[in-house]
């Protein structure tokens, strides 16, 4: 049943319905040099985050319909408070600013609102654009790029071809919305969406369809290219493997298709990913790619739960992963609710500091070097 019409206000969150006083951070392990403390107690579920034009965090809060602010006027490396900012939406996941203006994508809209830094207000919302509700995957996120505002549509099965061609796709639209079409397809879920300054391009993450065993299908991070294209799904996954359930349209379409920049883990379940450009973090660390692994469910031995850098050296050719922040999920924890949280969204500040949420136990992480 759809939410009703958002109600916008400002106000200070004091639920405490997350885990988040239970997190421990002496379990996460980072590499030397890197810390890591605990910027906002958000008592919600964060996903997605986003910075204001004045340096104000901002994150979706998707379970929960809202979206959160998270104010550090005096640069203490604390959010002095939690404000709400909007709730009652209706699965908030992507969040952007673009031209002064707050962008938040629904599962089935993308609404523009106008944006009072002075007050932490938005206001005057304004569809500009509408998706596909229903089915399997709910989260829509999006990104601007190249004057085009992108965004991504999962699947409505895990391995069913689908009817409604802008499903498992990213689309591509004008700014305000208008133009739409189907950019890259063949993008079972493609939940996280960054853009790539050395290639010019939106990078994606893909998430594979489930029940091939414990290590098939590879998760995928994905180049969209100046064009975009057909990655894959359902017919194929990972370097053009054929997938037995489409068998006969895959070995037609698959040869085709386009591979993957990078293939992980199966079910590590790859979320929010983000490129450094700053210039905190030592020198070999720039022009990585982050991703957030969220961890997997269909699997006989959890795997994911941590944040892994991929080494970009020239800005395109990925290096190989390597684990950044461990420590979730600790070895032999292999029941639903023993892990201790789940990454989801990455962002950078002005700084170069990094953000990390936890849709599990709730809090927003800040990762800073050498202070």
């Amino acid at each position: 049943m759809r939410r009703l019409f958002p109600v916008l206000l400002f106000a200070i969150i004091t639920t405490t319905a997350c885990r988040s006083a239970e997190v421990d951070l002496n379990r996460l392990h980072l590499p030397p040099g890197f810390h890591i403390s605990i910027f906002a107690e958000t008592g919600a579920h964060p996903r997605l985050m986003a910075f204001s034009p004045g340096g104000v965090l901002l994150a979706t809060s998707q379970s929960d319909g809202l979206v959160l602010a998270f104010p550090d006027p005096l640069h203490t490396g604390k959010a002095q408070r939690v404000v709400k900012v909007l709730e009652d939406l209706d699965v908030p996941h992507g969040i952007a600013f673009h031209n002064g203006k707050l962008y938040i994508a629904e599962t089935n809209r993308v609404v523009r609102y106008d944006w009072d830094e002075a007050s932490l207000k938005a206001t005057n919302p304004q569809p500009i654009l509408e998706t596909p509700r229903s089915g399997m995957h709910s989260t829509r996120t999006i990104v601007f790029a190249n004057g085009k505002l992108y965004v991504s549509i999962g699947s409505s099965e895990n391995v069913t071809p689908e009817k409604d061609p802008r499903r498992a796709s990213v689309m591509e639209f004008n700014e305000d919305g208008a133009g739409g079409h189907v950019f890259a397809r063949g993008l079972r879920n493609a939940v996280g969406l960054a853009y790539n300054e050395k290639t010019g391009t939106v990078w994606a993450g893909d998430n594979g369809r489930d029940w091939l065993g414990d290590n098939l299908p590879p998760e995928e991070i994905n180049d969209l290219g100046k064009t975009g294209g057909d990655f894959g799904w359902p017919y194929c996954y990972g370097d053009r493997v054929i997938d037995p359930a489409n068998a006969a349209e895959g070995a037609r379409r698959c040869p085709s298709t386009i591979p993957p920049k990078v293939k992980y883990q199966a079910h590590s379940a790859p979320l929010g990913i983000a490129f450094y450009y700053g210039s905190q973090f030592p020198a070999e660390y720039r022009n990585s790619l982050f991703v957030a692994f969220h961890g997997s469910w269909n699997r006989s031995v959890p795997t994911g739960y941590k944040v892994v850098r991929i080494p970009l050296p020239d800005g395109s050719t990925p290096g190989t992963p390597q684990d950044f922040i461990t420590g979730w999920l600790k070895p032999g924890e292999t029941k639903k609710g023993e892990w201790m949280g789940r990454p989801v969204g990455i962002a950078f500040d002005s700084q170069g500091s990094m953000y990390v949420t936890d849709d599990a136990s709730g809090p927003i992480y800040k990762i800073t070097y050498g202070k």
